[in-house]
């Protein structure tokens, strides 16, 4: 559907499959990496706009690169990434929670926590620890959370007290979906 609502707009010159998929090493858990030629400045205003109607469960453009890529998780959980070749975009500081913005954490959390499932699949435990401090520092760390995660595990057991907490504090509710979805495949591959 993503590859087919792509492809009904001139903006978008051609689709690129990149990383694991592309390589034949993927995990159940990889996620679709699609390269995007075509003007970046077009293809960045209009990607998300594209995307809306196909309801993910999560979608944002990545924080912590300066190369443009729009995450979004579809319900499966399917993680697919999207890279306007060229698109550029400020790094940003971490998340400061507010009302307005306790879902975009949420949805960044759980797309986070995909990815790193496909890479403890993978066995790259020093990547996954490098993510989890990053985590701590531009997502947990904001929400209260003192200490990096020793594991998955840990770090679902921590995000989700710091979660309830802020929604507590900010008399506000976050969607579940995409969160059982993503916890339920963790799980299914016994890495939470």
């Amino acid at each position: 559907m993503v590859w087919h609502t792509l492809g009904s707009t001139d903006a978008v010159g051609a689709l690129i499959l990149g990383g694991s998929r592309a390589k034949g090493s993927a995990t159940e858990l990889s996620d679709w990496d699609l390269y995007l030629e075509g003007e970046p400045a077009k293809l960045m205003a209009e990607v998300p706009g594209l995307m809306a109607p196909l309801r993910p469960l999560g979608a944002f453009w990545e924080p912590l690169s300066e190369e443009a890529g729009y995450m979004m998780v579809m319900d499966g959980p399917v993680k697919i990434d999207l890279f306007p070749i060229g698109g550029r975009r400020s790094l940003q500081p971490p998340w400061e929670p507010v009302r307005a913005n306790l879902s975009g954490i949420d949805g960044h959390y759980w797309d986070w926590m995909l990815w790193l499932g496909s890479k403890a699949l993978r066995h790259q435990d020093e990547l996954v620890s490098d993510e989890l401090a990053k985590m701590q520092w531009f997502l947990l760390g904001p929400l209260g959370v003192e200490r990096t995660p020793a594991d998955l595990h840990d770090a679902v057991a921590l995000y989700l007290k710091a979660r309830a907490v802020a929604s507590e504090q900010l008399k506000t509710s976050v969607p579940e979906g995409l969160g059982r979805q993503v916890l339920a495949a963790l799980r299914q591959h016994r890495l939470v």
